[in-house]
């Protein structure tokens, strides 16, 4: 038990308090980064949106306070008593307001130190020396190194630092795979429905075979036949047209589709068939120009836009599965409340919807939701949740939603000023103008994306049972409840129904 442990402040623990310059250098377009109270988050360091800024003043910054691998980044205001660990390799300076904890290594164990200021021994030390102000909270450097904190043994620490380390590496190795699964979800729609990639190839085919045709038999009216017999294609032409598009879809090169005609026909024949479904042509719309045979119409064509209202506080005592800004915020992972604690109205969540914030749109959030009941899932009213018409096309819906050329449409459609509650027009995006393909494109789209969004919706569960396991054993561990041992069967457990 942890009465058993020493109880140390920090200044007897061999941790010691580096503090930050009180300034703040010039922002750059390009640079190094420069870490901020914003950036601390979860435990971690958060690199998106932090400000860059000059060599010089990047080595200025760490002049004074240089941060090395398992150094605690701890805000002083703010957020007072919040923290992040500097992950091994991670070249950053300090803002304002932020110190860091180092520790010799003596008493405690440089990685388990991320731990002790995530326990809630820590914040009762936070709230003990807590300076209330009018304004912001505050922290005194001088009182933080009087904190007190409780010590296992070296060889505790490092089993500690260990199980918590696995398990939260396992969490962040599951964010990196869905931001990888997403860029790819997102490359690929943006290939075929933003830049149109293979209708572009399919014509620079044609005309290269065009062009060879000319030089073979200038005479000939055959090198025109695409142009002006489309129905009667020359089928060595329309072969060379199929082939460049499949390569515009695969990333493979010519050779490779060979082999893969091969070896695997089935899949050769499947991606052939999804080649024959892009035209070779373009055509002048209002949107500009689009493949041939595509149409212009309005986003309420392919989902609606659903704010059937909900009063959660007229059920108080049912869970509820809430999907807000702050939990999309905070990982992506909806609030569970009781009705009673939720006193505003929201908006019921489709199994299929899509979300996307109106609410200050130049930060985009695109949330898919994976919803455990249906009959308990809602959203805040600052999501305009759509449910696309035909179910089976959400992962096109959800690609279309996050595409650049929607998202610079919803800021088209924002009232408000420049601060910090602009908001998008819901009716007003809900029948904006977009480039619809063919059903079937939709269709072979979907398809393709719907085992990567079903990858990252396991991912996100799978992390979610990992981390409300490591959060129930951070407070047991650093309190002595339970021990290393006993963890084990514990982390067996969760393995298996986190499919690890």
């Amino acid at each position: 038990m942890s009465s058993e442990w020493p109880l140390l402040t920090l200044e007897e623990a061999g941790v010691r308090l580096i503090d930050c310059d009180h300034k703040t250098p010039k922002a750059r377009e390009e640079g190094y980064p420069y870490v901020g109270i914003p950036q601390l988050k979860d435990g971690r360091i958060v690199l998106d949106g932090a400000r860059l800024i000059s060599e010089e003043d990047f080595n200025q910054w760490r002049r004074k306070a240089k941060p090395i691998d398992d150094d605690v980044i701890l805000s002083r205001r703010c957020n007072p008593g919040e923290s992040a660990y500097v992950p091994s390799g991670l070249e950053i300076a300090l803002g304002q307001n932020l110190v860091l904890l180092r520790s010799d290594g003596v008493w405690v164990y440089p990685p388990f130190l991320r731990w002790v200021t995530q326990g809630p021994h820590w914040w009762s030390q936070v709230g003990k020396y807590l300076n209330v102000g009018a304004v912001f909270d505050s922290l005194k450097c001088a009182d933080i190194t009087k904190f007190e904190v409780f010590l296992p043994p070296i060889r505790e620490q490092k089993k500690i630092a260990d199980i918590l380390g696995g398990i939260d590496h396992k969490v962040l190795l599951n964010q990196q795979i869905n931001q990888t699964l997403e860029q790819m979800a997102q490359a690929i729609f943006k290939s075929w429905f933003v830049d149109f990639e293979p209708v572009k190839a399919k014509i620079a085919a044609r005309e290269r075979w065009q062009a060879h045709q000319s030089a073979q038999q200038p005479a000939s009216p055959v090198c025109y036949a695409a142009e002006l017999e489309p129905e009667s294609v020359d089928p060595e032409l329309e072969t060379r047209m199929a082939l460049a598009a499949m390569q515009a879809i695969s990333g493979k090169t010519e050779a490779q589709l060979a082999r893969l005609q091969t070896e695997h026909p089935e899949h050769y024949a499947e991606l052939r068939a999804t080649a024959d479904l892009f035209p070779a042509a373009m055509q002048e719309s209002e949107l500009g120009e689009i493949p041939e045979g595509w149409r212009v119409a309005p986003f309420s064509d392919l989902a609606r836009l659903d704010t059937t209202s909900v009063k959660p506080a007229q059920q108080p005592e049912k869970e509820w599965e809430h999907y807000s800004i702050p939990a999309f915020d905070d990982g992506q992972t909806p609030a569970h409340e009781f009705g009673a604690d939720i006193k505003s109205n929201k908006y019921k969540v489709h199994r299929s919807a899509v979300l996307a914030s109106k609410l200050n749109p130049h930060f985009p959030r695109t949330w898919i939701p994976l919803v455990e009941d249906e009959t308990a899932a809602i959203c805040s009213t600052e999501f305009m949740p759509f449910v696309p018409l035909e179910e089976s096309h959400r992962p096109f819906v959800a690609g279309m939603v996050t595409s650049a050329p929607f998202q610079s449409g919803i800021m088209m459609r924002v009232t408000g000023s420049t601060g910090s509650r602009q908001r998008a027009q819901p009716k007003q995006v809900a029948v904006m103008d977009v480039v619809t393909p063919p059903t079937a494109l939709i269709a072979a789209y979907s398809k393709l994306a719907d085992p990567l969004m079903a990858s990252t919706a396991r991912n996100i569960s799978q992390s979610q049972t990992l981390a409300k396991l490591r959060d129930t054993l951070l407070p047991k561990l650093l309190s002595g409840e339970i021990t290393v041992p006993e963890v084990d069967s514990q982390l067996d457990e969760a393995t298996e129904t986190a499919h690890v």
